[in-house]
C-alpha cells in the first residue's frame, strides 16, 4: 500500500479494499483492526457508504486507481478520522472530461469543521499529484449553498468555470 500523504497536522491514509469491504459489511471489529485510527461510530452514513461501494467496485476492476481513491483524513495527534477525501480517479476522471485534469473532493465531519482541515488536505493532495504525477490542472465542485466549501475553493485559488454539473458549481485550478 502507498504511504500516507502527511501535512502539518494530518495523515491522508489510503483506504485499502479490505477496509472498504469491512465498512460495507458493517464489521466494526475488522474496521478497527485494519484502519489503525479511530473512526466515528456513525461513519459511514448513507452517502459515504454508497461512495465506498462505488470506489470498491472501481478498485476491483482497475486496481491501478488506488492512489487516486478514498483516503481517511486522520488527525495525527489523536489518531482520529476527521473526514475523507478522494480524487475521482486518474487524469481524465472528472466532471468536465478534461484528459489532463484530476477532480478532488473532500468531506470534513461536522464536529471537526472550521479548523482548516479541508484546506490543508486539499493543498497536500494537490502538491502530491503535482510532484508525483506531474498534474497541473485540478477540478473541484460544490453546491452553491455550501459556504464552507466555497471558502476553501477561494483559499486554494480555484476559479469558477461557469459550468454547473448535477447542480454543483465547477471550479478549476492550474498550478
Amino acid at each position: 500500500m502507498l504511504a500516507p500523504v502527511h501535512t502539518e497536522r494530518l495523515d491522508l491514509v489510503l483506504m485499502p479494499i479490505s477496509l472498504l469491504d469491512a465498512f460495507i459489511a458493517g464489521d466494526r471489529a475488522a474496521v478497527r483492526q485494519i484502519a489503525g485510527y479511530r473512526i466515528p461510530s456513525g461513519f459511514p452514513g448513507g452517502g459515504a457508504l454508497g461512495l465506498m461501494r462505488f470506489r470498491r467496485e472501481q478498485l476491483a476492476h482497475e486496481p491501478s486507481r488506488s492512489p487516486w481513491l478514498l483516503r481517511a483524513i486522520v488527525l495525527r495527534k489523536t489518531r482520529t478520522m476527521v473526514g475523507f477525501v478522494n480524487f475521482h480517479g486518474p487524469p481524465g476522471s472528472n466532471d468536465v472530461g478534461a484528459p489532463d485534469a484530476v477532480e478532488l473532493g473532500w468531506t470534513v465531519f461536522p464536529r471537526h469543521r472550521r479548523q482548516g482541515y479541508a484546506t490543508e488536505t486539499a493543498r497536500a493532495l494537490i502538491s502530491w499529484a503535482r510532484t508525483t504525477f506531474g498534474i497541473r490542472r485540478f477540478i473541484s465542485s460544490t453546491t452553491p449553498r455550501n459556504a464552507a466549501s466555497l471558502r476553501v475553493h477561494d483559499k486554494l485559488g480555484f476559479t469558477r468555470t461557469g459550468e454547473i454539473v448535477d447542480g454543483e458549481i465547477i471550479f478549476e485550478l492550474r498550478v
